[in-house]
């Protein structure tokens, strides 16, 4: 494989670039979208997926740009009609509680990628090549001045096969927000629906601005430079007999993937850590923070297609070298969940907590007294594999480096009920953590 190409700079070929505005104006009623204290928490990065289509038909009597562009009309036609039932991502930030809905529109770009899909899904750094199909240097970045909420891109391969990005702003949307514009879309674009769709933008009405004091500038900003990332598969076969052992040994019952993951990954990146300073673990504890998704948790139920940053978190601290075994730090884990659930998501959001808290000590979230802090997003279950545009099921669900060191991304591997990882960690520490026996055991 011709894996210098990467650095080739006539590698990525730009098209067109324009920008799509809904298929119908916005009501006056909804023309201000405000922001809750969570969405205003975070800074206007954005949240990036690809989605790799490894052969796209081609009919015979066309060539290569010709069909580059006739696939580019119908992402953009049906993106449009998308737009109108999510018109926040197709408006502008005013500040940082507000989104004005003024249907400047979402960017669009298509280009050729001169070289074969395989040579981008089999390069050994899937971070660096994954982001081929983004626009230069926006994955993650820390939007503020005017810039699109919303930016897609269709990029082309010379084998025939296709890449749809997207970068959403993470300060309309969570995760499951961005999935569920990517779902919209595509069945937009598959079956030409002209049906209303089912989102609901829910701004600030549960967790409310003006209940807390108002956040004037955001407190989570992503910083790419501190970190590098490794994509790491944990095949089915091996998954399932590590859940079995630890079941096993904690007591837990049907530990989820998630958990023996997750646990696996912070135990193996606190060793790193350790390796490579002279502090003790005894005198500076380490949090391991995990999102929640609490649609469901709500005492007032909300469906999935809600759109916000509809999140809180649990966090389990380690002190000593007993806690990061694994039976502990599963059943940790476990209790974290069974806890969330019994707390009030609106009055007792540790998230929200942290937030304040934090700004009332002048510090960063999740960042006081502790030696290292870890995070995790669970993206397992979502269905991002069933993503059709009309062309079949993505070959890979791609997702660049970034948006912070210590961060650990987990989603569904394409076959099975593997996980595949993707892990974030400062260059040093990455160097020791791709060296664990443990971890490598039970990895392919």
């Amino acid at each position: 494989m011709a894996f210098a190409l990467l650095s080739s700079p006539s590698l990525v070929s730009v098209c067109d670039k324009t920008f799509i505005k809904p298929s119908s104006l916005t009501p006056p009623t909804l023309r201000y979208h405000k922001l809750s204290h969570i969405d205003q928490f975070y800074s206007n990065m954005y949240i990036p997926l690809a989605f790799f289509y490894p052969k796209v038909q081609q009919r015979e009597e066309s060539n290569n740009s010709h069909e580059l562009s006739h696939i580019a009309h119908l992402l953009q036609t049906s993106l449009s009609q998308t737009l109108v039932s999510y018109y926040p991502y197709a408006g502008k930030l005013r500040d940082n509680a507000i989104v004005d809905c003024n249907d400047m529109g979402a960017e669009f770009s298509s280009v050729r990628i001169n070289c074969h899909m395989s040579e981008i899904l089999d390069y050994p750094d899937a971070s660096q090549a994954e982001s081929i199909v983004f626009p230069k240097d926006l994955p993650w970045a820390n939007n503020y001045e005017g810039g699109n909420l919303l930016v897609a891109q269709v990029s082309k391969f010379d084998c025939g096969g296709i890449a749809i990005s997207v970068c959403l702003s993470h300060k309309i949307g969570d995760g499951t927000s961005v999935l569920n514009f990517v779902n919209d879309w595509s069945r937009m674009t598959h079956s030409r629906m002209t049906t209303t769709l089912a989102s609901k933008f829910v701004g600030d009405s549960v967790f409310s601005s003006n209940y807390y004091s108002p956040i004037i500038a955001p407190q989570m900003l992503s910083n790419v430079s501190e970190c590098v990332q490794k994509r790491i598969i944990f095949p089915t076969t091996k998954l399932d007999a590590l859940r079995a052992k630890v079941a096993a040994e904690s007591g837990v019952e049907n530990p989820t993937r998630a958990e023996v993951v997750s646990a696996l990954l912070f135990k193996c990146a606190i060793k790193a850590a350790l390796s490579t300073t002279t502090s003790m673990l005894a005198h500076r504890p380490s949090k391991f923070v995990h999102l929640l998704n609490v649609r469901s948790m709500m005492k007032s139920r909300l469906p999935q297609s809600a759109i916000g940053n509809l999140l809180s978190s649990f966090s389990t601290t380690i002190t000593n070298e007993q806690d990061i075994e694994l039976p502990t730090l599963v059943r940790n884990l476990r209790k974290g969940v069974e806890v969330a659930y019994t707390k009030d998501q609106v009055e007792e959001n540790e998230l929200i907590l942290e937030v304040v808290e934090s700004m009332r000590k002048g510090k960063k979230p999740f960042d006081d007294e502790y030696e290292n802090v870890y995070s995790c997003s669970n993206l397992c279950r979502f269905p991002l594999y069933k993503v059709d545009f009309g062309w079949g099921k993505p070959e890979r669900v791609g997702l660049p480096n970034g948006p912070f060191k210590n961060l650990f991304f987990l989603k569904d591997y394409k076959i099975g009920r593997g996980v595949d990882a993707r892990v974030m960690l400062q260059k040093q520490h990455m160097s020791e953590f791709e060296r664990d026996e443990e971890l490598l055991e039970l990895i392919s």
